[in-house]
């Protein structure tokens, strides 16, 4: 098992299976199975596929380490990532219009730089890689004053004070 794939389901779910767990404390002790022989390659099937035992069927001390790992190395989301998921697009809005502001100007300065402007269109096709409605979210841009529209709604700018 790789450090990619380390996973507590795998190694707890091979572990509820009495059988299974008797399997792996006899190959932890170095003593012979004494299952049934068709229930033991079964057990030792299901225990390789967790990581348990390698693909010899030895005992795999590391995989408690890297499950760990796996598990550790994902740290709470702070700020405006809260909102946000793995790739950067918007799961939820806060309620907070204090914490709104903050992402929406984060999101601002994302699609647009300083001094650019952009017709509706193109702004639509970059919020759409932020947000399943880019419609929405370029509504509260603009209510928001993060992004300035035009009188005629022909381009948008960040309403940051740069220009």
């Amino acid at each position: 098992m790789s450090e990619s794939t380390a996973d507590w389901r795998q190694v707890f779910g091979a572990l509820a299976n009495e059988e299974t767990r008797k399997a792996y404390a006899q190959a932890v002790l170095g003593i012979p199975g004494d299952l049934p022989p068709v229930r033991q390659a079964k057990a030792e099937k299901n225990l390789q596929a967790a990581g348990l035992l390698t693909a010899e069927g030895l005992v795999d001390d590391g995989v408690y380490a890297r499950t760990l790992a796996v598990g550790a190395s994902r740290m709470p989301k702070e700020g405006v990532d809260r909102f946000l998921d793995a790739d950067g697009r918007i799961q939820r809005y806060p309620k907070n219009p204090s914490e709104r502001l903050s992402l929406l100007r984060s999101i601002g300065a994302r699609v647009l730089k300083h001094g650019e402007e952009l017709d509706e269109l193109d702004l639509t096709l970059r919020l759409e890689d932020i947000a399943d409605d880019a419609v929405l979210l370029r509504r509260y841009l603009v209510d928001y004053g993060v992004l300035l529209r035009r009188p005629d709604g022909s381009e948008y700018r960040l309403g940051d004070g740069s220009d």
